[in-house]
Protein backbone atom coordinates (compact mmCIF):
# COMPACT_ATOMS: atom_id res chain seq x y z
CA UNK A 1 0.00 0.00 0.00
CA UNK A 2 1.65 3.47 -0.84
CA UNK A 3 0.95 6.47 1.66
CA UNK A 4 -0.71 9.55 -0.73
CA UNK A 5 0.46 12.81 1.26
CA UNK A 6 -2.86 14.97 1.37
CA UNK A 7 -1.85 18.24 0.23
CA UNK A 8 -2.87 21.48 1.87
CA UNK A 9 -6.03 23.31 1.18
CA UNK A 10 -5.79 26.18 -0.36
CA UNK A 11 -8.76 28.23 0.74
CA UNK A 12 -8.98 31.57 1.21
CA UNK A 13 -11.42 33.84 4.10
CA UNK A 14 -12.83 36.85 2.89
CA UNK A 15 -14.05 38.86 5.25
CA UNK A 16 -16.49 41.86 3.87
CA UNK A 17 -18.66 44.33 6.12
CA UNK A 18 -18.56 41.70 8.63
CA UNK A 19 -19.44 38.60 6.97
CA UNK A 20 -17.40 35.64 5.74
CA UNK A 21 -17.25 33.95 2.87
CA UNK A 22 -15.16 30.81 2.12
CA UNK A 23 -14.01 30.72 -2.00
CA UNK A 24 -11.66 28.00 -3.28
CA UNK A 25 -12.91 28.32 -7.16
CA UNK A 26 -13.89 31.02 -9.09
CA UNK A 27 -15.07 34.29 -8.69
CA UNK A 28 -16.82 36.28 -5.94
CA UNK A 29 -18.17 39.80 -6.69
CA UNK A 30 -19.55 42.60 -4.12
CA UNK A 31 -20.86 45.96 -4.77
CA UNK A 32 -17.23 47.13 -3.73
CA UNK A 33 -14.92 44.86 -6.28
CA UNK A 34 -14.20 41.92 -7.22
CA UNK A 35 -12.23 38.66 -5.67
CA UNK A 36 -11.15 35.43 -8.19
CA UNK A 37 -9.31 32.44 -8.10
CA UNK A 38 -6.99 33.17 -10.98
CA UNK A 39 -4.93 29.48 -10.49
CA UNK A 40 -5.46 26.74 -7.40
CA UNK A 41 -3.87 28.91 -4.84
CA UNK A 42 -4.11 32.29 -6.41
CA UNK A 43 -6.07 34.93 -5.51
CA UNK A 44 -6.51 38.10 -6.99
CA UNK A 45 -8.42 40.91 -5.55
CA UNK A 46 -9.03 44.54 -6.73
CA UNK A 47 -11.13 47.78 -5.87
CA UNK A 48 -12.53 46.91 -2.83
CA UNK A 49 -13.01 50.02 0.05
CA UNK A 50 -12.13 47.61 2.75
CA UNK A 51 -11.34 43.37 2.81
CA UNK A 52 -10.12 41.16 5.28
CA UNK A 53 -8.22 38.08 3.63
CA UNK A 54 -7.29 35.30 5.72
CA UNK A 55 -5.29 32.23 4.81
CA UNK A 56 -3.93 29.29 6.08
CA UNK A 57 -0.22 29.77 4.97
CA UNK A 58 -0.77 28.76 1.94
CA UNK A 59 -1.03 30.09 -0.88
CA UNK A 60 -0.19 33.39 -2.41
CA UNK A 61 -2.86 37.13 -2.59
CA UNK A 62 -2.50 40.29 -5.21
CA UNK A 63 -4.53 43.30 -4.47
CA UNK A 64 -5.18 46.08 -6.72
CA UNK A 65 -6.06 49.49 -5.86
CA UNK A 66 -8.29 48.62 -2.79
CA UNK A 67 -8.80 51.28 0.43
CA UNK A 68 -7.98 49.04 3.20
CA UNK A 69 -6.94 45.96 3.75
CA UNK A 70 -5.89 43.54 6.06
CA UNK A 71 -4.09 40.45 5.25
CA UNK A 72 -2.98 36.94 7.35
CA UNK A 73 -1.58 33.78 6.91
CA UNK A 74 -0.59 33.79 3.31
CA UNK A 75 2.60 32.76 1.74
CA UNK A 76 2.78 35.20 -0.54
CA UNK A 77 1.40 38.94 -1.09
CA UNK A 78 1.27 41.52 -3.57
CA UNK A 79 -0.16 44.78 -3.19
CA UNK A 80 -0.56 47.88 -5.91
CA UNK A 81 -2.08 51.43 -5.19
CA UNK A 82 -3.33 50.97 -2.14
CA UNK A 83 -3.84 52.84 0.70
CA UNK A 84 -3.94 51.04 4.29
CA UNK A 85 -2.84 47.72 4.36
CA UNK A 86 -2.14 45.37 7.36
CA UNK A 87 -0.39 42.27 7.63
CA UNK A 88 0.49 39.41 10.10
CA UNK A 89 1.72 36.51 10.04
CA UNK A 90 2.75 35.85 6.26
CA UNK A 91 5.04 35.26 4.00
CA UNK A 92 7.25 37.26 1.22
CA UNK A 93 5.72 40.95 0.36
CA UNK A 94 5.76 42.84 -2.35
CA UNK A 95 4.65 46.46 -1.87
CA UNK A 96 4.04 48.91 -4.89
CA UNK A 97 2.61 52.16 -4.00
CA UNK A 98 0.70 52.40 -0.20
CA UNK A 99 -0.34 55.18 1.77
CA UNK A 100 0.55 53.45 5.09
CA UNK A 101 1.77 49.76 5.65
CA UNK A 102 1.71 47.71 9.29
CA UNK A 103 3.47 44.54 8.85
CA UNK A 104 3.43 41.76 12.32
CA UNK A 105 5.64 39.39 11.37
CA UNK A 106 6.51 38.05 7.85
CA UNK A 107 9.00 36.92 5.66
CA UNK A 108 11.46 39.00 3.27
CA UNK A 109 9.79 42.22 2.57
CA UNK A 110 10.34 44.96 -0.75
CA UNK A 111 8.30 47.88 -0.45
CA UNK A 112 8.53 51.26 -2.95
CA UNK A 113 6.53 54.15 -2.37
CA UNK A 114 4.90 54.26 0.87
CA UNK A 115 4.22 57.18 3.09
CA UNK A 116 4.27 55.85 6.76
CA UNK A 117 6.08 52.07 6.95
CA UNK A 118 5.90 49.87 10.04
CA UNK A 119 7.47 46.95 9.93
CA UNK A 120 7.91 44.16 13.34
CA UNK A 121 9.27 40.94 13.28
CA UNK A 122 10.64 40.38 8.90
CA UNK A 123 13.03 38.76 7.25
CA UNK A 124 15.49 41.16 5.46
CA UNK A 125 13.45 44.62 3.86
CA UNK A 126 14.19 46.76 0.95
CA UNK A 127 12.53 50.36 1.15
CA UNK A 128 12.86 52.65 -1.64
CA UNK A 129 10.94 56.08 -0.94
CA UNK A 130 9.28 56.43 1.96
CA UNK A 131 8.63 59.72 4.14
CA UNK A 132 8.28 57.60 7.45
CA UNK A 133 9.78 54.12 8.42
CA UNK A 134 9.97 52.46 11.42
CA UNK A 135 11.58 48.51 11.30
CA UNK A 136 11.89 46.51 14.50
CA UNK A 137 13.29 42.80 14.44
CA UNK A 138 13.87 41.75 11.22
CA UNK A 139 16.85 40.95 9.12
CA UNK A 140 19.02 43.53 6.30
CA UNK A 141 17.79 46.20 5.85
CA UNK A 142 18.52 48.48 3.12
CA UNK A 143 16.41 52.32 2.81
CA UNK A 144 16.47 54.60 -0.02
CA UNK A 145 15.30 58.04 -0.40
CA UNK A 146 14.15 58.39 3.08
CA UNK A 147 12.97 61.40 4.98
CA UNK A 148 12.82 59.82 8.56
CA UNK A 149 13.90 56.49 9.46
CA UNK A 150 13.93 54.02 12.88
CA UNK A 151 15.64 51.05 13.07
CA UNK A 152 16.28 48.93 15.73
CA UNK A 153 17.23 45.21 16.30
CA UNK A 154 18.06 44.51 12.66
CA UNK A 155 21.33 42.66 10.90
CA UNK A 156 22.91 45.03 8.45
CA UNK A 157 22.06 48.22 7.21
CA UNK A 158 22.28 49.90 3.99
CA UNK A 159 21.51 53.45 4.06
CA UNK A 160 20.80 55.60 0.61
CA UNK A 161 19.83 59.77 0.93
CA UNK A 162 18.16 59.77 4.32
CA UNK A 163 17.87 63.25 6.00
CA UNK A 164 17.73 61.69 9.52
CA UNK A 165 17.83 57.74 10.45
CA UNK A 166 18.30 56.51 14.06
CA UNK A 167 19.35 53.19 14.43
CA UNK A 168 19.38 50.72 17.22
CA UNK A 169 21.54 47.79 18.03
CA UNK A 170 22.02 46.99 14.69
CA UNK A 171 24.78 45.26 13.09
CA UNK A 172 27.07 46.47 10.19
CA UNK A 173 25.95 49.79 8.65
CA UNK A 174 26.60 51.21 5.52
CA UNK A 175 26.23 54.56 4.73
CA UNK A 176 26.04 56.20 1.17
CA UNK A 177 24.20 59.22 1.57
CA UNK A 178 22.29 60.89 4.74
CA UNK A 179 22.36 61.62 8.38
CA UNK A 180 22.72 58.36 11.07
CA UNK A 181 22.36 58.41 14.72
CA UNK A 182 23.53 55.32 16.34
CA UNK A 183 23.00 53.73 19.19
CA UNK A 184 24.41 50.59 20.62
CA UNK A 185 24.31 49.04 23.85
CA UNK A 186 22.78 52.26 25.78
CA UNK A 187 25.94 54.41 24.24
CA UNK A 188 25.47 57.08 21.37
CA UNK A 189 27.20 57.38 18.22
CA UNK A 190 26.71 59.73 15.32
CA UNK A 191 27.01 59.32 11.51
CA UNK A 192 27.15 61.52 9.30
CA UNK A 193 28.18 61.53 5.62
CA UNK A 194 31.64 63.02 4.99
CA UNK A 195 32.22 63.45 8.86
CA UNK A 196 34.18 60.81 11.47
CA UNK A 197 32.07 58.51 13.77
CA UNK A 198 32.90 58.11 17.70
CA UNK A 199 32.20 54.98 19.00
CA UNK A 200 31.15 55.27 22.36
CA UNK A 201 30.97 51.65 22.56
CA UNK A 202 33.05 49.02 24.30
CA UNK A 203 32.80 46.39 21.25
CA UNK A 204 35.45 46.75 18.92
CA UNK A 205 33.39 44.88 16.15
CA UNK A 206 31.08 47.26 14.81
CA UNK A 207 31.89 49.21 11.35
CA UNK A 208 30.94 51.75 9.56
CA UNK A 209 31.85 51.51 6.02
CA UNK A 210 31.55 52.94 2.37
CA UNK A 211 33.84 55.66 2.86
CA UNK A 212 33.46 56.76 6.59
CA UNK A 213 36.14 56.76 9.11
CA UNK A 214 35.67 55.17 11.77
CA UNK A 215 36.66 55.69 15.18
CA UNK A 216 36.12 53.30 18.09
CA UNK A 217 37.04 54.09 21.59
CA UNK A 218 37.78 50.93 22.24
CA UNK A 219 41.19 49.36 24.71
CA UNK A 220 42.37 47.54 21.63
CA UNK A 221 45.90 49.36 20.08
CA UNK A 222 45.33 47.46 16.58
CA UNK A 223 44.08 49.56 13.36
CA UNK A 224 42.44 47.62 10.78
CA UNK A 225 41.97 48.68 7.45
CA UNK A 226 38.55 47.34 5.79
CA UNK A 227 37.21 48.39 2.12
CA UNK A 228 39.02 51.61 2.16
CA UNK A 229 37.84 52.28 6.01
CA UNK A 230 40.50 53.35 8.41
CA UNK A 231 38.83 52.02 11.87
CA UNK A 232 41.19 53.47 15.24
CA UNK A 233 40.43 52.02 17.81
Amino acid sequence: MVAVQEQPSCDFTLIIDGSETVITEGVFKSRDGIAKITSPGNLQVSRFRSIHVRGNNTGSVSFDRCTSICVEGVREISITRCEQAQIEQSGNILINSCKELKVNGAGNLRVTRCKFTHLVSCGNVMINRCKILTVDWTGSVCVTRCKTAQLSRCGGVRIDRCRSADVFSCSNISVLRGKVNYVSEMQGEQVVMGVKVNYASELPEQQVAMGEKVNNASELPEQQFEMGVKVVE
